[in-house]
């Protein structure tokens, strides 16, 4: 029932993390009668150093088989707490996507 879905995982061996992986799986009940089409959904990841990319793919392949309206990805870089907040480049990302989500919920009067 939410307006806009943001899913994220950390990125364990250059992909989602195992119960992420659980969770796309067993959505696949939805997948023939087209639960989730048309809902709205962002793509988020965080790694280390390397592997993000490949994790917003298998987001985005679930949000694309299950035809979300897909409004973007946040990947973001960091390994220990409050490392990620040195990711200038994340962050400008996450504020875009993060204005988008207000706009698009924004009441238009």
């Amino acid at each position: 029932d939410c307006e806009v879905l943001v899913i994220g995982s950390p990125t364990y061996y250059f992909d989602v993390c195992g119960h992420l992986k659980n969770f796309i799986d067993r959505s696949y009940s939805l997948y023939h009668r087209r639960k989730l089409a048309g809902r709205k959904a962002v793509a988020v990841a965080v790694c280390a150093n390397k592997g993000g990319a490949r994790t917003i793919e298998t987001l985005e392949g679930f949000l694309n088989s299950h035809e979300f309206s897909y409004l973007g990805w946040v990947r973001g870089k960091g390994y220990l707490e409050g490392e990620i907040t040195k990711d200038q480049k994340g962050l400008k990302r996450a504020q875009e996507i993060g204005d988008k989500i207000v706009q698009l919920l924004k009441p238009h009067d």
